[in-house]
């Protein structure tokens, strides 16, 4: 016969030579199917071999039965390859897909007579395997990877499986998974997407006394798993489609609804920022943001000019700079709500140049703009320094405009989601000081209320003395404030009975830790009141009330833990307070504390006195960070070398009133003798705790509060002395020579602890000689 096209002539090819060529060549027929084949043809197909092998009833209502339990389903006549497709690119979801591909198992299983079957889904995240049914949905099944089970190989691998007498095969010790089928016949076959990642594996089993699945089954499975996965492929590109549509629309919304995870607030900030900032051609840019209650300008985003890979301004986040509102162009801005676009920035009377000096950066021209809310102007924009041209022109001013309605959108939104954030911290804060404090109890308040003064035979030695040691003295300190506070402000100054409740519950809001406690609130208390006492300063009232209160509440529930350690370990409190965050924090206790019923001993001021007085509590709190100290000491000894302190200079007189509280807050090291070396043993050993804890978490400590070094105590006291006590103190004693038993003591206790470590070191010495 002649071949259709050619002049040839071919010979004839028999049905039953094509049969046993196709059976040899199973290939074929499934690139036949896939590439040539019309999707009616293979469903007209399918639909037959279904209906020889199943019988004509099997499609309008199939009953399946499994050995372990009976469950009826009916399958409709929905079920074609085209019906099946279109259910599986129409789905969205992954457990809709896992049900579409369970169906068409179904199918297949009774068609080539399998006894059971499985579909395991692919948990991507962790690689597990998780086994589907309708009913359940994914249970965890296995781990791809480890390969003790059929389709965790061939998850890995790639490959498809038609395994005969699978206990035989000593690559799957595990089998199948599943204890009834330990001996079995199993076909198991990976479906993968595009990208090469393993989505699902179905997997069909008859057990040992059956005959194991044909080369046919194989193919036939196989070829419509390829399907499946081409659906797949579909479905994914369908989904992608819906996401970019919903995308765009996103966009369009964006004046309206600007985020849909507040959380990358400063992500969106900071590209905007670089948008606007390209956009003017600006080579800086800043973004302010007013706090109206301190009514301040603050920053938390620095530009510092430095570039991404791909060539994008990063903008730093770190400490805050904060100036006052009426200060500087930005300060101009944010109160007048006035758009200012400057030629020469130090021409111009109202820039602030100490911006300049922090940052080590040279302004030429600025171009700035409020950001404007319902209420009034809630940030300041200003970008720096146009690089294409001498200034900013007339159409930066109006693109500019375009960013700050964005900005304004931008801190709406942060603003929501860091008062939200910032409640939630305070919550967790307040419940944890709630399970450990109560105020005081009645009856103690009623012990003190009826008795409230000691005889004068009654009050400890000393205690008009530098060198008082409460040591020995615990039940007597309650009375012992009131003594102070009415020796320094008249008896009748205070309610006495809100006092005795006041000082009764700040002492029970100290944490039995082992220096940072009541004690030692104590002690800094009695210290500022004797220096008040004895100094001879022109000091207010309301600063002796701040300063004596400060004192004795300046640590209240100290955790024994330093603000490094809260920060190391993100916990709330860090979250909660960017800066000094342990004092702040004694600052919001003492004020809720005052401010509660029956301890509130500040009620007979008026109004003003009572915000100044709480205002003067909190910086002189805020002063016993030692991290505050160096910059305050720098600033005093400068103007004592050039004789010009006086303490009727504002900026003086609050640098020496900071100074008196930290010198207050180390007094221990002025003490005598005996009371130096028991309080340094509290001390050490409280940071001894705070070290093991960070041992704990796998952080290294710092020497000092590492015990493998308590045999260096006395060198380290002898440091600490040398750098910041002794220094300290000759500053306090040369404004307040009244002060002078502080040093006094500094330096006799700075010698003792020279001998201590001269002697440990003789003792070292002569241990490895002998050694």
């Amino acid at each position: 016969m002649a071949c259709p096209g050619s002049s040839k002539i071919c010979a004839k090819i028999t049905e039953n030579e094509v049969k046993e060529y196709l059976e040899n060549h199973p290939r074929v027929v499934e690139e036949y199917l896939l590439t040539s084949a019309s999707e009616s043809l293979i469903e007209n197909v399918l639909r037959k071999k279904l209906l020889a092998e199943a019988g004509d009833n099997y499609i309008a209502s199939a009953k399946f039965e499994s050995k372990s339990k009976r469950r009826k389903t009916t399958v409709y006549t929905d079920t074609g390859i085209t019906a099946m497709s279109r259910k599986i690119i129409g789905s969205i979801k992954d457990d809709e897909i896992y049900e579409r591909i369970y169906e068409m198992c179904m199918l297949i299983k009774t068609s080539i007579d399998a006894e059971y079957f499985h579909l395991l889904a692919v948990e991507n995240i962790e690689n597990n395997l998780a086994k589907f049914e309708p009913e359940k949905g994914c249970v965890r099944f296995g781990k791809i990877g480890e390969n003790r089970i059929v389709a965790s190989y061939v998850a890995t691998e790639k490959v498809p499986l038609n395994l005969e007498d699978l206990c035989n095969d000593p690559r799957f010790p595990d089998g199948v998974g599943v204890d009834i089928f330990k001996r079995c016949h199993i076909m198991s076959i990976p479906l993968f997407l595009e990208c090469g990642t393993p989505y699902v594996v179905v997997e069909f089993i008859r057990s040992q006394g059956s005959s194991p699945f044909s080369t046919f089954h194989f193919e036939l499975v196989n070829a419509i798993m390829t399907w499946v996965m081409a659906c797949l492929q579909k479905m994914k590109l369908n989904k992608l489609l819906k996401l970019q549509d919903a995308l765009n629309n996103f966009l369009l919304e964006t004046t309206r609804v600007m985020f849909d995870d507040m959380e990358n607030i400063d992500t969106l900030v900071t590209n905007i920022m670089t948008f606007t900032k390209d956009l003017v051609t600006a080579d800086r840019c800043a973004l302010f943001l007013v706090d109206e209650e301190r009514q301040e300008l603050f920053a938390d985003y620095f530009d510092e000019g430095k570039k991404s890979e791909t060539g994008l301004s990063v903008f730093t986040k770190k400490s805050q700079i904060r100036f006052p509102k009426n200060r500087g162009i930005a300060g101009y801005v944010a109160q007048t709500g006035e758009v200012v676009n400057i030629k020469d920035a130090y021409q111009d009377e109202r820039f602030n140049t100490e911006i300049d000096k922090k940052t080590g950066y040279r302004t030429r021209n600025i171009l700035c703009m409020p950001i404007n809310a319902k209420n009034g102007v809630i940030g300041v924009v200003q970008m720096i320094n146009r690089k294409n041209g001498d200034y900013f022109t007339n159409e930066d001013v109006s693109a500019f405009k375009l960013f700050a309605v964005y900005c304004a959108l931008a801190l709406h939104y942060s603003r929501l989601y860091n008062m939200l954030a910032h409640q939630q911290m305070k919550y967790k804060v307040a419940m944890e000081v709630l399970h450990f404090h109560l105020s005081c109890s009645e009856e103690e308040a009623h012990s003190l209320i009826v008795n409230p003064y000691l005889k004068p035979d009654e009050v400890p030695p000393n205690f008009d003395k530098y060198k008082f040691s409460c040591f020995g003295h615990e039940e007597v300190l309650p009375k012992l404030f009131i003594r102070m506070m009415e020796t320094t402000f008249g008896e009748h100054s205070f309610d006495v009975q809100k006092l005795c409740r006041f000082v009764l519950t700040i002492r029970k809001n100290y944490r039995p830790v082992l220096y940072h406690n009541w004690q030692h609130g104590f002690h800094v208390a009695h210290c500022i009141w004797r220096i008040i006492e004895s100094s001879g300063l022109n000091l207010t009232r309301l600063e002796k009330m701040a300063l004596i209160v400060g004192g004795i509440c300046h640590d209240v529930d100290h955790r024994g833990y330093n603000n490094d350690f809260f920060k190391k370990l993100n916990l709330p409190l860090a979250n909660l307070y960017t800066t000094s965050v342990m004092e702040q924090h004694h600052y919001k206790q003492t004020i809720t504390i005052l401010h509660s019923e029956g301890q509130d001993i500040f009620a007979h001021l008026s109004s003003s006195e009572h915000k100044d007085v709480l205002d003067l509590i909190r910086k002189f709190i805020i002063a016993t960070d030692l991290a505050l100290y160096f910059p305050n000491q720098k600033f005093l000894t400068g103007l004592i070398e050039k004789n010009e302190f006086d303490f009727e200079v504002m900026s003086h007189r609050d640098g020496l009133l900071s100074l008196m509280m930290t010198s207050s807050d180390l007094c221990a090291i002025c003490k005598p003798w005996e009371t130096q070396k028991k309080t340094a043993k509290l001390i050490y050993e409280e940071f001894y705790v705070q070290g093991d804890e960070e041992k704990k978490r796998g952080i290294q400590p710092i020497p000092m509060m590492d015990r493998i070094n308590e045999k260096d105590i006395p060198k380290m006291q002898v440091g600490f002395i040398g750098f910041i006590c002794k220094p300290m103190y000759t500053t306090l004693t040369a404004l307040i020579p009244a002060a002078k038993p502080l040093l006094d003591g500094c330096v006799t206790c700075k010698e003792n602890w020279e001998k201590c470590a001269a002697e440990a070191a003789a003792a070292e010495a002569e241990a490895i000689a002998k050694d």
